[in-house]
């Protein structure tokens, strides 16, 4: 069965940023980010050795979820300019090497992820989901066919299935986004049921199931039942929040017929060289084939 990989890029971003001492570019630009970026590609594909792939980006344009709530991931600094000058150099490195890229206006990364998922599957595709992010678990209740990739303790890869949802986070993947919304995200500002933590939220869920058996009837809730009356409205906008959609409209990118197969190195040897990447520059040199593609550059 063919595999799609769903890389999220920004949570390659971040890591590489933090984790790659500060590097430069011949003109000044900041390159640390495309460093580890490229090293982090590179371990994924010589450990998965996938055929097919797309990195996805987040929107340039407030999300819908800000227009839903203003405050949500309010609470978030904004990254060093740093990284944010690096995100388009990392697309570019991607699409030199032959990665599909892609990105929706006016939704998050996710929600990108969460429809190509979807579609991969009705495609007859398998889909492996890399990353750490613990709200795209959810995207496991679509298919026994989509599994997360993630990174464990001691930078050593874990595939995470869809029955190993409940045992990693307490409960399975259909609860996960009422599991979210009991006990909030404060990286995200969803505020959550007050009182509620992580073990309340899995100990109402295992017994009651979804969020709306607890809403319909809030004496399930034991002594938190005046919190679900006075605050419903929260916890629906909460619900709504922790949502990954999986029907955004894709044009005019699409789902290709390709399925997002890798494409020939183009352009790689003149962006590497711009970015003083020399030892990326040397190995995309040493390449003779004409149509080489990422099994050339790092076989």
């Amino acid at each position: 069965m063919q595999r799609l990989y769903l890389i999220d890029t920004m949570f390659f971003i971040f890591r590489a940023f933090y984790a790659v001492p500060a590097l430069t570019a011949p003109c000044g630009s900041p390159t640390n980010a495309v460093h580890g970026v490229m090293g982090l590609l590179k371990n994924l594909w010589q450990t998965e050795r996938f055929s097919h792939a797309v990195a996805v980006f987040e929107s340039s344009t407030p999300t819908f979820r800000k227009e839903l709530d203003s405050e949500y991931k309010a609470n978030r600094k904004p990254a060093p300019v740093e990284l944010r000058s690096q995100v388009a150099m990392v697309r570019v490195a991607c699409e030199c090497l032959g990665i599909n890229t892609i990105h929706i206006d006016g939704y998050e990364a996710d929600d990108v992820i969460g429809t190509l998922a979807r579609r991969a599957v009705e495609s007859e595709l398998a889909v492996t989901i890399v990353s750490n992010d613990k709200d795209l678990a959810q995207l496991l209740e679509i298919s026994k066919f989509i599994e997360l990739l993630r990174t464990g303790k001691k930078g050593r890869p874990e595939r995470i299935s869809r029955e190993e949802v409940e045992t990693l986070y307490g409960v399975p993947p259909h609860l996960i986004t009422s599991w979210i919304a009991l006990r909030g995200d404060p990286s995200d500002n969803i505020k959550g049921v007050p009182g509620i933590g992580q073990k309340t939220a899995t100990k109402l869920l295992t017994k009651h199931g979804h969020i709306q058996a607890l809403l319909d009837d809030p004496e399930k809730a034991g002594r938190f039942a005046p919190h679900f009356r006075e605050n419903r409205d929260q916890v629906l906008l909460d619900l709504d929040l922790a949502t990954i959609r999986t029907d955004i409209d894709l044009s005019p990118e699409g789902f290709p017929e390709n399925n997002f197969a890798l494409k020939p190195i183009d352009g790689a040897e003149e962006f590497f060289k711009d970015l003083g990447m020399n030892g990326q520059l040397s190995r995309v040199r040493s390449m003779d084939r004409p149509q080489a593609t990422l099994a050339d550059l790092w076989l």
